[in-house]
């Protein structure tokens, strides 16, 4: 029998089929959980926002119940929020001003990005476009706050995010109106 040898300058180069493809699905699987993992950032952004929002009333809540400190309330904006204290300018004269604190503070969502309106009773309020900030929640140091529906939206995207909160102090977040 003869064998068949080839010479150094005639062996076959190059990658097999199963080679490639083992490749393209690896690069598939890839590209996948990056689309999966960058996702609409709308959305993202939306959810997030909702969920910080809920952490502060909640946090305010718990520390007022904690100290038994005066009321509190969180004043909101079209474009951002605050946790406000009722400051006593004079005997006669009372203020609500916002909180500088990072995180009960002045927060302000990315322009464009998100939006807030608030409802109570069933009717839409209107929200402060001015400098100073309104109460619209209050927070009582006997745990109760004032009932509403906080809505976070896209603006021009069917992207929103209800934040529900209850007279004895319970807030939820939720994709769909309770």
């Amino acid at each position: 029998m003869k064998q068949r040898r080839l010479s150094r300058g005639s062996a076959q180069t190059g990658f097999t089929l199963i080679e490639l493809l083992v490749v393209m699905v690896l690069i598939g699987v890839i590209a996948g959980l990056a689309t999966l993992a960058i996702g609409d950032g709308a959305d993202r952004e939306l959810r997030q926002e909702a969920q910080r929002l809920a952490g502060v009333l909640q946090l305010a809540h718990d520390e007022l119940l904690i100290t038994g400190g005066a009321d509190r309330a969180l004043g909101l904006r079209k474009e951002g929020y605050s946790m406000l204290d009722l400051v006593l300018l004079d005997d006669a004269t009372r203020e609500w001003q916002a909180l500088q604190d990072p995180q009960l503070g002045p927060h302000y969502f990315t322009e464009g990005v998100v939006e807030l309106e608030y409802e109570t009773d069933g009717a839409r309020q209107s929200l402060s476009q001015t400098d100073s900030w309104k109460p619209h929640v209050r927070l009582s140091n006997t745990g109760e706050l004032t009932p509403g529906l906080i809505v976070l939206r896209v603006p021009g995207k069917d992207l929103v995010q209800y934040l529900s909160i209850s007279l004895e102090g319970s807030i939820e977040v939720s994709n769909e109106r309770p």
